[in-house]
């Protein structure tokens, strides 16, 4: 059974199997937009998390662990679960935020 999109006065029928490889083609095309626009957002490990170790909060930074311990001895608050410890992202952006001149 053919499908119809209506246009102002212009009526298109199209059957099943071009209904199907429109679409496929037009989600094709949204997919590799998204990919090129926001692609690093998904594969940015970093950008899905809560909490960051010491490594990726240096990353999430853009600083040397040395700055990142300085940052600590000001007053960077931690999370220390057993033997890991982990730095919250909320607590990274507060603590710049209370540190920006």
């Amino acid at each position: 059974m053919p499908s119809e999109i209506t246009l102002s006065d212009l009526t298109v029928s199209i059957n099943d199997k071009t209904q199907e490889t429109l679409a496929d083609r037009v989600a094709s095309k949204v997919e590799a937009k998204l990919k090129k626009d926001f692609g690093e957002l998904f594969n940015d490990p970093i950008s899905r998390k809560m909490y960051l170790t010491k490594k990726e909060a240096c990353v999430y930074l853009s600083v040397s662990y040395a700055t990142l311990q300085r940052l600590i001895a000001q007053g960077l608050p931690l999370i220390s679960i057993e033997s890991k410890i982990l730095i919250s992202k909320t607590s990274i952006d507060n603590f710049m935020k209370s540190i920006e001149k």
